[in-house]
């Protein structure tokens, strides 16, 4: 019913030139692609796929952003660009080039990525800039306690005395997880890092890389709830792994959800003073019914969830873009 309200409304103004959405992306992006496909006729999309940088002619002037595909032949530059939808951007190989320039071409690329994000339209989901303190553990965990949200005792240390202090001798009470993206690229391939349970034995070498450590919450569920715009879209996530339900051929069964009123508020509460519009919350939900925040992505995954429960992730996302 809701879609067709929109689809109706879109009708009634079909005389009226559609609002342009520039996504900012990679060329891989299967949930740029779909939401591209099945909005097409409620607003114009225009793509930039940062790892294909070289197909591209972008300009920046004091008064005027253009960019030009120069496969497609289409065009936009900033006074047409209504909002933004920055996603995940990944570089263009560059392997042609001395390794030793790699580094700085690609921040040069991010650099005027972000300046192109962080500036055009009147809205974004989610400006560079915001979404670097928003994505930022330390500041959440800060944010999730004033916000009323209840916080497993956590420590973030580069000091290996310090961790196994913390530890202490149950090992088996304690997890171990990434502070930022948990990534590491190979040669052909890339590997993620994720929730495990940590060994005191093997804290070591924190100096250089320090490490976020957290008590284990025996679950009764997770939950993934995907906030766009105040509007939230709870699932109940059931995982035969009880340490990381993203684990690689991990046996998960999804349901939609509710939260309590608390909660809700509270998220609500932390997106505004984070300044964000849209954001992935994990939660658990312990055998104690109490409900253990762990961390926001505010630039999070969402279509598998929308597709396994059919829930308008992607409707809300479309609406907030076009100022609905």
């Amino acid at each position: 019913m809701e879609f067709l309200k929109i689809t109706n409304k879109q009708k009634l103004q079909q005389s009226s030139p559609l609002k342009s959405i520039l996504i900012i992306t990679n060329s891989f992006d299967k949930t740029a692609t779909y939401i591209e496909k099945k909005y097409d006729k409620l607003a114009n999309f225009f793509r930039l796929n940062v790892d294909k940088t070289n197909q591209y002619d972008i300009t920046v002037r004091q008064d005027k952003i253009s960019i030009k595909d120069l496969t497609s032949k289409q065009s936009i530059s900033s006074e047409k660009i209504y909002s933004v939808y920055y996603r995940k951007i990944s570089f263009p190989s560059l392997s042609e080039y001395d390794s030793s320039y790699h580094l700085l071409m690609k921040s040069e690329i991010y650099s005027l990525i972000r300046g192109i994000a962080d500036t055009v339209g009147s809205k974004a989901l989610t400006r560079p800039s915001v979404l670097a303190k928003a994505d930022n553990k330390i500041v959440q965990l800060k944010a999730a306690q004033e916000c009323g949200l209840l916080v497993i005792n956590s420590l973030i240390t580069n000091n290996n005395f310090e961790a196994k202090k913390f530890i202490g001798n149950n090992d088996a009470n304690f997890i171990v997880k990434p502070l930022s993206t948990g990534k590491i690229y190979h040669q052909n391939k890339m590997e993620i890092i994720q929730t495990n349970l940590v060994e005191n034995k093997k804290i070591l070498n924190l100096e250089k890389c320090p490490s976020y450590f957290q008590n284990y919450v025996k679950k009764s569920f997770e939950l993934r709830i995907t906030v766009v715009d105040g509007r939230l879209f709870p699932v109940k996530i059931i995982s035969k792994d009880k340490i990381d339900w993203r684990s690689y051929k991990n046996q998960i069964e999804y349901y939609k959800a509710k939260v309590p009123v608390n909660i809700e508020q509270s998220i609500k509460k932390m997106m505004f003073n984070l300044n964000i519009k849209f954001a992935a919350f994990d939660f658990i939900v312990g055998t104690d019914n109490k409900y253990y925040f762990l961390e926001l992505n505010a630039n999070g995954q969402w279509q598998w969830l929308e597709k396994a429960l059919n829930i308008p992730i992607s409707l809300e996302i479309v609406r907030y873009l076009l100022g609905e």
